[in-house]
């Protein structure tokens, strides 16, 4: 008897704390900036740039805001970024999900995915050997602008995974998805936003204008607004490979934010916290109960939709992802520290 109720708490807790699915910490992109010496010096651009499309999502670039008003309404979510401009966020659904960047009522950047979105001359879907056919691929890029001339230097997992597009007097970021070689989501900037966000190694002439730090609280509306767009373009690319849509959870949530916030301030990369332990312990201490859980940990990604998109091509961050079993996210962000909890939750917790 004795034996028979040692057996039956050990299958209560295992039940409780559940499987746990953790994978190598994910660092974002070397993005290191450095200025013109005789080592080091800018290329000219020989190539011609690709023409601005005339249709597409693209063409909203540097259109104000009343015009995107007219044609998409008012956007669900306003949010801020770290990099100076706002987000309007048009979640329209799993097939359509858009967010513009605006600055002084004009929009310099757009990010968008899902198998309904118009990315002219691109087709998100599209295999990489097409794309390679029509667009002048360089691993070089110089940016021309008042302040200076930049030059973007693509690595070898860049021209595989985030190629850099020149498209008259804009620019094209095309994700990839390298397990399946297909264009994923495209992000559209001005030249202005794609020096202040540098989101390749930089080298530039000139004076580089100095990167304004958010404040504390605008770090934290920052933050707030990362998580959501996290778990809105998750579900997004979960729906692309027919897996079912994951809930919010905000206890799940908070756990993740500690986690992210405890990495920035006690200086350390890890799915295990020096103060509360593994995934398991930390969402027991949250009083999450939970099957199974899966966790993605991210940092020095410029924002919501690369960080995704980093997890999306590293094997052990895109099976959670992906994971068919999970029923509940929760997004925790701090300042560049990124956490997606994924859980499956009890029967009973549903």
């Amino acid at each position: 008897m004795r034996i028979l109720i040692i057996l039956v708490i050990i299958l209560i807790i295992g039940i409780y704390q559940g499987q746990k699915q953790e994978n190598e910490p994910l660092k974002g992109p070397e993005t290191q900036t450095l200025k013109e010496n005789k080592d080091n010096q800018l290329n000219q651009t020989i190539e011609k740039p690709g023409e601005r499309p005339t249709s597409g999502l693209s063409t909203w670039i540097g259109k104000d805001t009343k015009k995107v008003k007219e044609a998409f309404g008012d956007p669900r979510r306003v949010e801020p970024s770290s990099y100076g401009y706002e987000w309007w966020v048009y979640p329209i659904s799993n097939k359509q999900y858009i967010q513009m960047g605006v600055v002084n009522h004009k929009v310099v950047t757009l990010y968008a995915i899902g198998n309904q979105v118009d990315v002219a001359p691109y087709k998100l879907g599209q295999r990489l050997e097409d794309i390679y056919r029509f667009t002048i691929v360089d691993s070089e890029i110089v940016v021309n602008d008042d302040s200076g001339s930049y030059q973007f230097e693509l690595n070898e997992e860049d021209l595989n995974t985030r190629l850099l597009v020149p498209l008259g007097n804009i620019y094209a970021q095309l994700y990839l998805d390298k397990f399946t070689g297909r264009l994923t989501s495209i992000r559209f900037l001005n030249s202005r936003t794609l020096i202040e966000m540098h989101p390749y190694e930089m080298m530039y002439r000139g004076e580089l204008a100095e990167e304004m730090e958010p404040s504390e609280d605008e770090w934290d509306k920052v933050n707030t607004a990362s998580e959501q767009q996290i778990y809105d373009i998750t579900n997004v690319i979960r729906h692309q490979f027919e897996e079912d849509t994951l809930l919010w959870d905000e206890e799940t949530a908070q756990v993740a934010r500690g986690h992210s916030k405890e990495m920035y301030e006690e200086d350390y990369f890890s799915h295990d916290s020096p103060t509360l332990g593994d995934l398991s312990q930390r969402l027991e201490q949250g009083d999450v109960r939970f099957k199974a859980a899966g966790e993605n940990i991210a940092s020095q990604y410029s924002d919501a939709p690369e960080a995704v998109h980093g997890w999306l091509n590293s094997e052990g961050h895109r099976k959670i992802l992906l994971e068919q079993n999970f029923t509940h996210l929760g997004v925790g962000v701090y300042k560049r520290f990124y956490t997606q909890n994924f859980i499956e939750k009890m029967k009973d917790e549903e």
